[in-house]
């Protein structure tokens, strides 16, 4: 059972609206170490413990802001961005104030990713080729909102959506098009081939799978990219570190799983525009609710893998300064670690230039390799993995990584940048003991012949 001392206790009255979600505070006063704000469907607060106000207060206190919360309604599309204030009418004293709001008309909620707390960022820049710098773009308030247009909101979307009507009238120009005959699926007549056709040839240039990047204090749609022929009745896997966002989806036209990646900037400094005697113009301060400065520069690139995926996931250490894997759960039931510079989006597509030779770039290729030698799970078969999850130890050089989901649940310690700060299993440990206690065994030889050689040359002189 638990243990440990009681610092409050009662009970929560009955609550008329749904718990909407959890926001936990911590804090300690004299009544209570944690607290909760649980923010309703209705868009009232409610604190437990009841008698835990004053640590609420504090975190509204703790940044001139105040204090943001979002929820995501899926069955609506919508996501609402709210800052809770203080209020004399309501029973628990504090309110919600609507910020932004971001709404997907037409579209369903496949999921929600955010980033890793508390992750160490070793670098705010990354240092190109030829010395310049790109800024990366480090808000902890993004989040990944995967949608989609396809069953159940198909049918829907084709008549209310301004996306499906925007392509309307740019096909609309060919009258005997396809999408001038479509039809709804399922009103030809069982064994009408031709009609099925139409509507998967429909489906095909028709965008249904939407990765939507959200700043979710401000509740605006920060970046937005589209996919075609994507399977969406499986979930479509996500995962954000630094400036990074992966999702994986199975395309249906090719029949194998894509790779999406966008790394997020704030902009670039030339090589000359940092030195001993010139500095950039650079804001010191950063606000989600400024659209001009919360906006940033994606750029985005799409890789093949030849086998679905299940989860992702990302390494994680102490500092931040081993290199970052990509952690793959595969349909084989096969975990793969790959290294994330294979993934960059500034590969190049033709010659590798000298300055990115010296980046470390490779010439782009579209099929990512899964190599077996690199997998942490060796020849081992995990079953039904859906979510994988890492956590830095106490050395720099390694990352301990649980996956799990499934019947089976797979734990085990990385080594991205290999133990650069641990002795090899085949060092010799006893020959360095022997070293030791002979260095000091000489020194303490040495020094007592240099003391009874001091002490003979002052009797002598």
């Amino acid at each position: 059972g638990t243990s440990g001392p009681v610092h409050a206790k009662g009970s929560t009255n009955t609550m008329a609206s749904p718990i909407a979600q959890i926001i936990p505070v911590f804090g300690e006063d004299a009544s209570c170490r944690q607290a909760a704000v649980l923010l309703h469907k209705d868009r009232s607060v409610s604190i437990v413990p009841q008698d835990s106000t004053g640590i609420v207060m504090a975190q509204l206190q703790s940044t001139k802001n105040g204090f943001h919360t979002h929820y995501v309604d899926r069955e609506l599309g919508v996501l609402e961005s709210y800052q809770i204030v203080t209020s004399d009418t309501s029973e628990s004293g504090f309110e919600t104030q609507v910020v932004g709001q971001s709404s997907f008309v037409g579209e369903t909620v496949l999921g929600v990713s955010y980033p890793q707390r508390d992750e160490a960022v070793q670098s705010p820049s990354a240092i190109l080729g030829d010395d310049s710098l790109l800024l990366k773009y480090l808000n902890p308030h993004i989040a990944v909102i995967i949608t989609t247009t396809g069953p159940p909101a198909l049918t829907t979307a084709q008549d209310s959506s301004a996306l499906f009507k925007a392509l309307s009238s740019i096909k609309g120009s060919n009258k005997d098009s396809v999408a001038g005959k479509r039809k709804p699926k399922g009103a030809s007549k069982p064994g009408d081939a031709a009609t099925d056709a139409s509507a998967q040839a429909v489906s095909e240039d028709i965008p249904n799978l939407f990765v939507n990047v959200v700043d979710t204090v401000s509740g605006r749609i920060l970046y937005r990219v589209s996919h075609t022929n994507a399977v969406v009745d499986k979930p479509v896997p996500a995962v954000i570190t630094e400036n990074w966002i992966i999702y994986a989806f199975m395309n249906q036209k090719s029949a194998r799983t894509e790779l999406g990646v966008l790394t997020l900037y704030e902009g670039m400094i030339d090589k000359a525009g940092l030195t001993a005697f010139k500095t950039p113009g650079q804001t010191l301060s950063f606000s989600s609710l400024d659209s001009r400065e919360s906006k940033p520069i994606v750029l985005p690139k799409t890789y093949t893998i030849v086998k679905p995926v299940t989860a992702l996931g990302v390494s994680s250490t102490r500092g931040g300064i081993s290199t970052r894997q990509l952690l793959i759960a595969s349909g084989d039931n096969r975990l793969t670690a790959i290294k994330r510079a294979l993934l960059e989006p500034r590969r190049p597509t033709g010659n590798v230039k000298e300055h990115e030779k010296q980046e470390g770039l490779y010439q782009y290729t579209p099929l990512v390799p899964l190599i077996s030698m690199t997998s942490p799970s060796y020849n081992q078969t995990v079953e039904g993995v859906s979510s994988i999850i890492a956590a830095p130890a106490a050395l720099e050089s390694s990352s301990l990584m649980l996956a799990y989901g499934g019947p089976d649940i797979f734990f085990t310690r990385l080594t991205p940048s290999k133990g650069f700060d641990m002795l090899p299993e085949s060092f010799n440990r006893p020959l360095l003991s022997i070293v030791v206690v002979g260095l000091l065994v000489a020194v303490f030889v040495v020094r007592n012949m240099s003391s009874s050689k001091t002490v003979k040359m002052g009797w002598v002189s």
